[in-house]
């Protein structure tokens, strides 16, 4: 169960939110202003806090923007008898997970708060990985074409509002991506909304993203910033079709009347669209309406070329946290590194970097101090049969250089007469030629 800072200067207050939340298991803390509960910030670890509105010494607006600054990981619920749709608008605006006004429900304000535990996990996750993940001095970590192609996109794009698709496998860093676009954006002094599809329910999730009663949705939340919505093939087809609605018309139904979108779309996505439109599972009207700039993340196992430089960065900024000198890895770890597959990509290697700096008992790491899973005979199997397609895939270019060769000998070096003997189109040769450096010499 969680432990849960309550922050109200009504003690009855307190201890009813307090019993109500220790009969389900949580532990919870008490303070009657801002702040003391900053002093408790500061000596202890809580998954959620719970802020009145309305406070002497400090407001709970003010707490609500030093917790999102010093400990963005921590979900913050407003409770106010002041509770208007603007208050609570400006307050999920600065930050707020979720807001319940006085006198409320128990059901509702138990219901709020078991969402804002189980999102504790995964905020602070995320936060972990946007503070040490795939950043360094504001890039990203990697000198493949791939990943250069990804931050040549971001710099491009960034500045205007055109909406984003990011697919990629799980764990590829989508929100590192998201992030990047948004800080690098003229919006990124405005709100970066997260809308959390995966943990809404398909009845829930319209008013997930356009608000309920008074309740705001994430695009009034988002307003003037962007919005990412996270796993998007996961929204109910009657969801799409208001989402379509929405980003085509620029206008959506808000708790507080008809309102213009104005929040930039980034979506995401582990799934490939494309199977699930064929599938009926996604419409594709709202496909294209996303896709207008695609963003693809590679899997680690087609970029081992940045393997080496990540497990540079993972091993100085877990050396920093567990206060260890450690100063690099040696060869056949490393190689052993290279050699695996990956399934679970960026997120993976980072936690074997945390595991391994754990362990280590000297400068550098070794073999025996990387997790055992990568050590087992299932791990040396995945190994072989990469390095099998590795072969196969050499000897076939091998075989396609050859036959490229003939064919532009025979056509006196001519492209489009070498296209016709092979039967294949002319640019689809020209990225031929490159990729396997022929040079169609007359």
């Amino acid at each position: 169960m969680a432990k849960i800072l309550i922050v109200d200067d009504e003690e009855n207050v307190r201890k009813i939110l307090g019993i109500q939340l220790r009969r389900l298991g949580h532990e919870t803390v008490e303070a009657p202003d801002g702040p003391e509960a900053l002093d408790f910030l500061k000596e202890q670890a809580f998954q959620t806090v719970i802020t009145d509105l309305k406070m002497p010494k400090m407001d709970g607006l003010e707490l609500l923007q030093r917790i999102r600054k010093n400990y963005p990981q921590i979900p913050v619920v407003m409770i106010t008898a002041h509770g208007t749709i603007d208050t609570a608008v400006e307050a999920m605006k600065r930050g707020a997970f979720d807001y319940v006004t006085k006198p409320f429900q128990p059901e509702e304000f138990l219901e709020i708060i078991d969402r804002a535990v189980r999102s504790a996990e995964e905020l602070s996750k995320e936060f972990q990985r946007s503070r040490s993940f795939l950043r360094q001095e504001d890039k990203i970590i990697g000198s493949t074409s791939e990943v250069e192609k990804v931050y040549g996109i971001i710099e491009r794009v960034a500045n205007n509002n055109s909406n984003i698709l990011i697919t990629g496998e799980t764990g590829t860093g989508k929100e590192v991506v998201v992030r990047l676009l948004h800080d690098k954006s003229i919006r990124k002094d405005q709100p970066m909304v997260r809308a959390y599809i995966s943990s809404t329910s398909g009845e829930q999730q319209s008013a997930h993203l356009f608000g309920e009663s008074k309740r705001p949705g994430c695009f009034d939340l988002a307003a003037g910033g962007s919005l990412y919505i996270d796993e998007v093939s996961l929204l109910s087809l009657q969801t799409q079709a208001e989402l379509h609605e929405a980003l085509t018309s620029g206008k959506y139904n808000s708790p507080s009347g008809p309102a213009a979108v104005d929040c930039r779309i980034i979506a995401a996505t582990d799934y490939n669209l494309l199977d699930k439109i064929e599938r009926g599972e996604f419409r594709k009207d709202l496909f294209y309406c996303l896709n207008v700039v695609p963003i693809h993340l590679p899997p680690l196992r087609d970029r081992t070329q940045d393997i080496e430089p990540l497990v540079d960065h993972f091993i100085q900024v877990f050396s920093k946290k567990f206060q260890k000198r450690l100063s690099h890895m040696d060869d056949d770890a490393l190689f052993l590194l290279i050699q695996y597959p990956w399934p679970g990509n960026l997120r993976e290697l980072e936690n074997c970097l945390e595991f391994a700096v754990n362990v280590s008992d000297g400068p550098v790491i070794k073999v025996d101090h990387l997790p055992p899973h990568l050590k087992t005979t299932q791990a040396a199997e995945l190994r072989q049969e990469r390095s099998s397609r590795d072969v196969l895939e050499s000897k076939v270019q091998g075989l396609e250089k050859v036959a490229i060769e003939e064919a532009l000998q025979s056509s006196g070096g001519d492209l489009l007469k070498a296209s016709q003997k092979l039967g294949v189109p002319p640019s689809l040769l020209e990225k031929k030629l490159a990729l396997l450096q022929v040079l169609p010499s007359r």
